[in-house]
């Protein structure tokens, strides 16, 4: 997945896992503000499906080694 179209995409996966768990609709769209890049991580790494859903054999461990390469590409 490139950049150009990765935000979109990570946004609306971070807004259903909040509405999975129950977030209030009024929090939503703030904590997706703060969290899409951890969520585009996620996918790029092919960590999780679009839904927020672990895809077989992945961790949370191999999540964050994403959200932190992520964060080293954007330095």
């Amino acid at each position: 997945m490139s950049f150009s179209n990765i935000e979109p995409l990570a946004r609306e996966m971070a807004a259903r896992i909040c509405r999975r768990e129950g977030m209030a609709e009024a929090r939503i769209s703030a904590w997706v503000d703060l969290h899409w890049p951890c969520a585009a991580a996620m996918l790029e790494a092919g960590v999780m499906d679009e839904t927020g859903a672990w895809l077989p054999g992945r961790s949370l461990v191999q999540g964050v080694e994403a959200y932190r390469e992520r964060l080293d590409r954007s330095r």
